[in-house]
Parts: C-alpha cells; sequence; structure tokens
C-alpha cells in the first residue's frame, strides 16, 4: 500500500495505515511473511505439522485483511470475519489447540508491529501515527479472535460429538458381541482399558432428577479402582459402561451389574447386568445390584408360571380371610425374615409368642405347607418374593 493511499484511507478509531508500501510485506514468498512463518513454526509446536507453505498463506492473508481494515478505518467485515472463521475451523480440524492459535497470533503480532515501527521511522512517520495505527490493528485483531473462538469451539463441540459416539459404538461392540476379540483388545488402551484385564457389564437408570450423564460420570470415576480403568455412555437412554471394580452410587440411580469375565466376553456379562437392573427395579433395591448377590431373585422375576403357581398354592387360600388372611401373610413374611426364630417375630409384630405359634399353625393348615421342611420353606418364601414383585409392578 503507497503512502497516497495511506492518506487517503478512513480512519479506524484515529488511526490510519502506515505510510509505507504494504504489498511487498504482503507477499507470501516475501521475506516479511516467510519470517513470520518461520517464527510460528518454531515458536509454537502444534504448527509443526502444517505446511510452511500453507502457514506463509495464512499468514499473507490475514495480514492484507487486517492491513485493509486499519487503512479504511473500519472494523472487519461479516465476510472477513466468517473467512477468519473457515482457517481457523480448519486449524481446530487439523488438530491445533486455541491456546497455540492465540500464541501463533501473538507472535505474528510482534513480528508486524516490528516491522511497522521499522519502516514507518524509515519513512520519517510520526510516533503518533504509528501508535495509532498499531492500537487499531490490535482492535481489529481482537474482533477476529472473539469470531475465531466461536469457531474452535464449535469444532470442538463437533469432534468432542464424534469421540463420544466413537466410544459410544466401541462400548456398544463389547456389549453385544459384535465387536471382535483382536479389536477390542486392540481399541481398549485408547479408552483407559488394559487389555488382558477382567471387567464388569453393567446397566443403569438414573433417579428422575439426576441427569443420565452425571451418572456415567460418577460411575466412570467410581469403578476403575486399581488403575484398570471404567467406561460408561448413555445407550438408548440407559447408561451402560464396564467397571474394573464395584461403583459407588450416593442415590444417582439403580444399577445392575454382570460378573467378571474377559473383554471378549462382555455380552454374556451384560445379559446378566441386564437381569440384575431389572430385579432391583422389580424388587426395589437400591444402589448397586450385584447379579452374584441377588441370589434367587433373578429366577423368581423372570419364572413367571413356577412363581404363579406358588402364589396360588400358598397365598391365595388367605384372600378368604380377609383382614386376617392379611395378617397371616405378614406374619409368615416376618417370621422368615427374623430367621424363623419365634420370639424376635414376635417383638417385631408386637404380639405374643404364643400368638405368633397360633397364626403359623393356621397358615398351615390353611395351605398344607410345613414350615419344618426346607422344600416348603423355599417355596413359600418364592411366592412371599412373587407377590411382592407383582405388587411393585402394579403400584407403577
Amino acid at each position: 500500500m503507497s503512502t497516497g493511499k495511506a492518506s487517503a484511507g478512513r480512519r479506524f478509531g484515529h488511526a490510519q495505515g502506515p505510510p509505507f508500501d504494504t504489498d511487498e510485506m504482503f507477499r507470501e514468498d516475501g521475506p516479511v511473511v516467510t519470517r513470520i512463518a518461520a517464527a510460528i513454526h518454531s515458536e509454537v509446536p502444534a504448527f509443526r505439522d502444517l505446511p510452511v507453505a500453507e502457514l506463509r498463506r495464512i499468514v499473507s492473508s490475514n495480514m492484507r485483511r487486517g492491513q485493509a481494515a486499519v487503512a479504511e478505518g473500519r472494523p472487519p467485515t461479516e465476510e472477513e470475519l466468517e473467512q477468519f472463521a473457515t482457517v481457523t475451523a480448519e486449524l481446530a480440524r487439523a488438530g491445533v489447540p486455541m491456546d497455540a492459535y492465540i500464541q501463533a497470533r501473538g507472535v505474528a503480532m510482534r513480528h508486524i508491529f516490528d516491522q511497522w515501527r521499522a519502516r514507518a521511522r524509515d519513512a520519517g512517520a510520526e510516533e503518533i501515527g504509528q501508535a495509532e495505527a498499531a492500537y487499531a490493528l490490535w482492535n481489529w485483531a481482537d474482533s477476529v479472535l472473539i469470531r475465531s473462538s466461536a469457531a474452535y469451539r464449535e469444532v470442538e463441540r463437533e469432534i468432542a460429538g464424534q469421540q463420544e459416539d466413537r466410544r459410544a459404538q466401541f462400548l456398544r461392540g463389547l456389549l453385544d458381541g459384535t465387536l471382535p476379540r483382536a479389536e477390542a483388545e486392540g481399541r481398549a488402551a485408547a479408552y483407559g482399558l488394559l487389555p488382558g484385564g477382567r471387567y464388569m457389564a453393567l446397566r443403569a437408570r438414573a433417579a428422575p432428577d439426576v441427569d443420565p450423564a452425571l451418572l456415567a460420570r460418577v460411575i466412570e470415576s467410581t469403578g476403575g479402582a486399581g488403575g484398570h480403568g471404567a467406561l460408561a455412555a448413555i445407550l438408548e437412554g440407559e447408561v451402560c459402561g464396564i467397571v474394573s471394580s464395584r461403583p459407588e452410587l450416593a442415590g444417582e440411580g439403580v444399577l445392575g451389574l454382570g460378573s467378571a469375565v474377559e473383554l471378549s466376553a462382555l455380552d454374556a456379562s451384560f445379559r446378566l447386568a441386564t437381569r440384575a437392573l431389572e430385579t432391583a427395579m422389580a424388587f426395589g433395591i437400591p444402589g448397586v445390584a450385584d447379579v452374584d448377590q441377588l441370589s434367587l431373585r433373578p429366577a423368581i422375576l423372570s419364572e413367571d408360571h413356577l412363581g404363579d403357581t406358588l402364589v396360588r398354592r400358598y397365598l391365595e387360600p388367605l384372600r378368604a380371610l380377609g383382614e386376617f388372611g392379611e395378617t397371616l401373610e405378614l406374619t409368615v413374611r416376618q417370621y422368615l425374615e427374623s430367621g424363623l426364630r419365634i420370639d424376635e417375630s414376635a417383638r417385631e409384630l408386637i404380639v405374643h409368642p404364643n400368638t405368633m405359634r397360633h397364626r403359623l399353625q393356621r397358615f398351615q393348615q390353611l395351605t398344607g405347607a410345613d414350615l419344618r421342611k426346607v422344600d416348603d420353606l423355599v417355596e413359600v418364601w418364592w411366592a412371599l418374593q412373587r407377590r411382592g414383585v407383582s405388587q411393585t409392578q402394579g403400584s407403577r
């Protein structure tokens, strides 16, 4: 840009363009652009994978736009801002982080100011004019940085979403058994898992007032003890994952936990985790429900025919007695929960031990059960558990 052009330019604030030919400064193959590109390449490691020629092109283009805005006394146009956003997005997708972009901007601005001062001094420009031009360029660059930062954040969200999708796909492949063993072990380390480790699959449901994403974070932060790692993601509205140790929940939801297996066998563990979650929901079990600790409850939930048969045999005869029948059912339930101890059951129900004995005898007469036989005790317990599940499900 010639001296004449500079003097004809409109002011941006109080600034005019510098009184010397800037076209030579902005050439891609010129010494100034080459020096700035080399400085960025040397001082900002994140830019070292970017071809120097591409970096020179970006620097030259940015310098031309900035000088034009300063010479015309205006902020960047919407078109210029979009052009900068496009370049910034390309850098972000190339893996250049935002802090590196800001650092490179500082390197470029430092060299541009040095060039301006030197050439303005040689051209006899007043110092106040140099300062105003530099101030205007800095304001222009700040406006560009604001739009560039927004472009970076958008790309970061896009990349994070893509990474989350790949993460979820990897987890889904492990849990449904579609991921080949070699691929599972080859990609495990990328997600903080040990290829030869043993893991438990899980399926969890967030509490009504809890964000599933929070539940997933809690699972990952508490389920990877010993450095073996944990992985959780939201799949079809529920939190699914794998852990190397039992997670710790504090009311964030209900979690079903499968058995510990190798990575290649997690599909079987996930089926057990699903049964554990369903069982926990049906029986009102809070927190973490380990399938290995649920005893016969998963079978009670799934064996509908057997459970309904035992309910008809041991509990239906009590319905004809109305309220007293409900009392007998409560008595037998407490007797089993108290470990078949008459005195303890009586204390819990606030009745005399002889009253307990009478009620238990009446129950046996009505149902034909013999509470001294193990087989009958198991069947009565099963019937009571099945009745509890049916009442819980009916209340939903």
